[in-house]
């Protein structure tokens, strides 16, 4: 019998023994709680009822398996409702009870993000609180044509332009491999030895449904090896309405300035057990002007297709199966020495879920995946390639790199308790990269005439492995709620003695004498861990505390490149591997404070960061460049051990002026140093901020948006490393959206709508003119969407 009967019939049984004339009609308060995102029933959700007026003492109570719960016996007058269930967020409303009758309440609670800032796109520092969102209604107004520009639009994260796509992420001043990525659980790395196409590049912003951004040590349950991490899940597979056998979207859009079109499209279905979806997606763009009419290369060509079936094995069980193939043709890298003639990608996973939301065992996950990418560059296009422009003669060069990865993870979340919950695992992944740089000195300007000829390996066959488990527990404590994580992971990382060249193993090592093949050979034992308190102040206020400690190992390129460049350094010298670099280990606190009221909502947050074994550069200045070309003026360089620190934060407002009128400001600041060089960190964001208006009537069919963006001038850079200050800059987009009717629905809008000419601060330099790439001038954009 639910224990909310027996405690019915109890209160009858008393009141039925007060006296007629003591007797005062009393009400009720019934309702459901569900989980947000699924819908689904939750049960063993703390309800507590108290009263707004009298003093009484609260009434608690629990819900049954299918969500409901019921407190009766409440005297008139008026109460605040509290739904609280670990590892969602509370929920509260304010009711009034009148006698003899019951007041109806319905709780949707959203589960929390893992991380003090996660972006759904989630950005996330810790394991419990601050998050902001991006979900796929925001994604598909941001018109982006790259993921790397969705995170541009989140405070903390930004990303580093090469060319025109494939942005790679900075999260609170951490790159490269530093920042984990996942999509739909898969551990992603990108081919080209210098990230021309970063993890997230491979998925286009049309296939995905959210983004999630943990903001530091806070995302250890994802996988292992990084300082923070993003995850992207692509359109969910079964959100279509059962028995909706055939339903679809096509989208198509044109931006001016990049000359830029895509047309992107999707067709799922759904019977009572099976559910199918297929997105693809074509893209082209050309050059694009900067503010002050300089042209600028970024010729791309990008198409897509992915698909994903599902089968439900029962109520709680479903099967599901992925695959998908991306290939990039002609893309111009203003910010890299070479541009990318290809790069093709085939993925494929396999997945099962079980999800019961009753009982000891909630949910159990198992994933296995594997991918594939090839990746080819060259000069072709570069000054290098002819000899009017360049001293020297001209050269014919080229990259071809590849990976491979195999990985699979395995998780189930546990209820010991009301109170307490539990969710452990293991997840592991296998990469093998190789690439290989030929080149050619053309002699008498003709490139049939024999010339020098030469062909080094970048990555001599590396294989680096991952191997982890890992456990979290999130507990109410009174009017806490604590969540902690542990991980352990094994790392292997290894090369091919055969193709290592004797050149690498003399000077890979300084000051300790040539290296054995046997030293490319590395073992680490990693143990990681993170601990978030979330605490109520008020019943609008919640304060969020968290820390915690994450470790990286060294990457490929890090380990084993052999005099090329560096995703450390704005200058394109030559820069050399070391086999025997210690992981990186971040020590970081968080400190987070938020607000929800009805019409307004505050969010302010603050790190500290402290990184050991930092990997930085070192001078070489023993070491003869590989290609000595008058453009390598500096270095080589050697990856070595460090220390560095970080200090920031980042705050976020919105107030409903109206009922249709949203006024948003937000604002964040970093500072970091190498004290290895004793200069600025590299890629220190300066102070930044925005101001936001927002009308949408409450009918939804219209919105119209003005987004007003300021930077400061940032001069705090690490000239060692190359990185040059920037002047600082204002720009103002417009955009707007309207639902015409009968599926069909029109966006189109200006960025940079004053034509500013103004340059990120991350943004990579041209090799050749040592200037950074600039950001597009104004930009038209429009679009049509029929969804059927």
């Amino acid at each position: 019998m639910d224990r909310y009967v027996v405690f019915a019939c109890i209160s009858f049984i008393v009141f039925a023994l007060i006296p007629a004339a003591a007797a005062q009609p009393s009400g009720a308060v019934t309702g459901r709680v569900t989980n947000g995102e699924t819908g689904r029933p939750l049960p063993s959700v703390n309800v507590i009822v108290e009263s707004t007026g009298d003093g009484a003492q609260p009434r608690g109570t629990s819900t049954g398996p299918q969500g409901r719960f019921a407190v009766d016996g409440l005297a008139p007058g008026k109460y605040v409702v509290r739904a609280r269930f670990v590892g969602f967020a509370p929920r509260s409303r304010e009711v009034e009870v009148s006698a003899a009758e019951s007041v109806g309440v319905q709780f949707a609670l959203a589960p929390r993000t893992v991380g003090l800032d996660a972006v759904e796109v989630t950005a996330a520092p810790t394991v419990s609180e601050t998050a902001e969102q991006l979900r796929k209604a925001d994604i598909q107004e941001a018109n982006p044509r790259d993921g790397g520009e969705l995170l541009r639009t989140m405070s903390g994260v930004s990303a580093v332009r090469r060319g025109p796509v494939g942005l790679d992420p900075v999260v609170r001043g951490l790159r490269s491999r530093q920042v984990g990525v996942y999509v739909d659980g898969m551990r992603t790395f990108p081919a080209g030895p210098a990230r021309m196409d970063s993890p997230l590049s491979h998925t286009g912003p049309s296939t995905m449904q959210s983004i999630e951004v943990a903001k530091g040590p806070y995302a250890l349950t994802w996988g292992g090896g990084q300082l923070s991490a993003i995850r992207v899940e692509t359109n969910d597979l079964f959100n279509v309405a059962r028995g909706e056998r055939l339903s679809g979207q096509l989208q198509t859009g044109y931006d001016s300035n990049f000359g830029s079109y895509d047309v992107t499209g999707t067709v799922s279905g759904r019977s009572d057990a099976f559910a199918y979806r297929v997105d693809g997606a074509y893209r082209t763009g050309n050059d694009y002007e900067t503010g002050d009419g300089t042209s600028v290369p970024a010729d791309f060509l990008n198409r897509e297709l992915r698909a994903k079936v599902g089968y439900k094995l029962g109520d709680n069980q479903r099967l599901t199966a992925g695959g998908g193939y991306q290939r990039q043709d002609d893309v111009d890298y203003p910010g890299r020495l070479l541009n990318a003639q290809f790069f093709k990608t085939g993925r494929a996973r396999l997945g099962y879920e079980y999800a019961s939301g009753t009982g000891l065992v909630r949910s159990v996950e198992a994933k296995a995946y594997g991918y594939q990418t090839l990746h080819t560059m060259n000069n072709e296009g570069k000054v290098t390639y002819a000899s009017e422009n360049f001293p020297g003669p001209p050269l014919r060069v080229a990259v071809n790199a590849d990976i491979t990865t195999l990985g699979g993870r395995v998780v189930t979340q546990l209820a010991p308790s009301q109170d307490l919950r539990l969710k452990v695992g293991a997840d592991g992944y296998r990469a093998h990269r190789d690439a290989e740089r030929p080149f050619q000195v053309v002699k008498n300007g003709d490139p049939t005439t024999p010339g020098f000829y030469e062909s080094k390996q970048i990555w001599p066959g590396v294989v680096t492995a991952d191997a982890g488990v890992f456990a979290q527990a999130m507990r109410l404590l009174g009017p806490v709620e604590a969540t902690g994580t542990v991980r352990a992971d094994m790392v292997w990382a290894g090369a091919d003695e055969e193709q290592v060249t004797d050149v690498y193993l003399d000077i890979a090592k300084p000051g300790n004498g040539a290296l054995d093949a046997d030293a490319l050979d590395r073992r680490e034992f990693n143990v990681s861990g993170a601990l978030m308190l979330t605490a109520p102040l008020s019943e609008a206020w919640t304060l969020s505390a968290g820390g915690g400690t994450a470790v990286r190992s060294a990457s490929a390129l890090e380990r084993y490149a052999d005099r090329f460049p560096s995703n450390k350094a704005q200058t394109s010298a030559e820069f050399i591997g070391n086999p025997r670099l210690d992981p990186e280990r971040s020590w970081q606190a968080d400190l987070e404070l938020e607000a929800r009221y009805d019409r307004v909502s505050f969010t302010a947050g603050g790190f500290a960061r402290r990184i050991s074994n930092y990997i930085t550069l070192q001078d070489a200045p023993d070491v003869e460049p590989m290609l000595p070309l008058p453009i390598f003026a500096e270095g080589p360089f050697r990856y070595a051990n460090g220390t560095a620190t970080f200090y920031g934060g980042e705050m976020s407002a919105s107030v409903a002026v109206l009922r249709s009128l949203t006024a948003s400001v937000s604002g964040s600041y970093l500072w970091g140093k190498n004290l290895e060089t004793d200069q600025p960190a590299l890629g220190v964001a300066p102070l930044s901020g925005d101001i936001g208006v927002r009308y949408e009537p409450p009918q939804g069919r219209f919105y119209i948006e003005g987004t007003l963006g300021g930077v400061t001038e940032q001069d705090r850079v690490a000239s060692i490393l190359g990185e040059t200050p920037t002047e600082g800059y204002v720009t103002l987009d417009l955009r707007g959206g309207l639902a015409v009717g009968r599926g069909i629905s029109v966006e189109g809008g200006v960025t940079n709508l004053t034509d500013a000419d103004y340059v990120n601060h991350l943004n990579a330099k041209n090799p050749y003119s040592g200037t950074p790439i600039p950001e597009t001038g104004r930009i038209f954009f429009a679009g049509v969407n029929y969804a059927f």
